[in-house]
């Protein structure tokens, strides 16, 4: 009688277990998946604006106007190797012509090329052959340019600096 009374307590409890698992399954899971695909979106979102990004502002293309500066040498830190390394650098400054000092600082930009290079000198002499063989350090080299020109003319109108010549020897 017993053992009988054991089994039934047994089949109950088995019984009960798989009725809240059902619940589980049921009542449970799909608010989880929400939350799931909730966080999966918002992940996302914010992934694509972080990329998409990139700390540039959008420009309309008929508010590019370029500047270039004329390739001229730039002496390269000494890396130790006894060697004296150069590198030939142009650049080309992207201005936004619908930013309010558009006007006046392109009129500043035409007068002082010397100056607009001389900021740029002033960040690529800081870095060695090998440093400046690398893609990225390239990439870190256009934004201090950029951020020391920015500074240096008090605006937001010079928006990206790329290179037009970068030759290294």
């Amino acid at each position: 009688m017993k053992k009988n009374l054991i089994t039934v307590i047994i089949l109950a409890l088995c019984v009960v277990n798989l009725i809240l698992n059902v619940m589980l399954v049921f009542v449970c899971m799909p608010s989880a998946k929400k939350t799931n695909n909730l966080i999966t979106e918002i992940a996302s979102i914010l992934s694509l604006e972080l990329e998409s990004n990139d700390g540039q502002p959008k420009v309309e293309l008929a508010n590019i106007a370029n500047f270039n500066v004329e390739a001229q040498v730039v002496n390269l830190k000494d890396d130790g190797s006894d060697q004296k390394h150069y590198v030939q650098l142009g650049l080309t400054l992207e201005l936004d012509k619908s930013s309010e000092d558009y006007e006046q600082l392109n009129t500043v930009l035409g007068e002082a090329q010397g100056a607009v290079f001389d900021e740029a000198r002033n960040v690529v002499q800081n870095y060695t052959y090998n440093d400046v063989s690398d893609q990225e350090v390239q990439a870190k080299i256009k934004k201090q340019i950029l951020e020391s020109l920015q500074k240096k003319y008090a605006t937001k109108c010079i928006y990206n600096v790329s290179f037009s010549k970068f030759t290294i020897q």
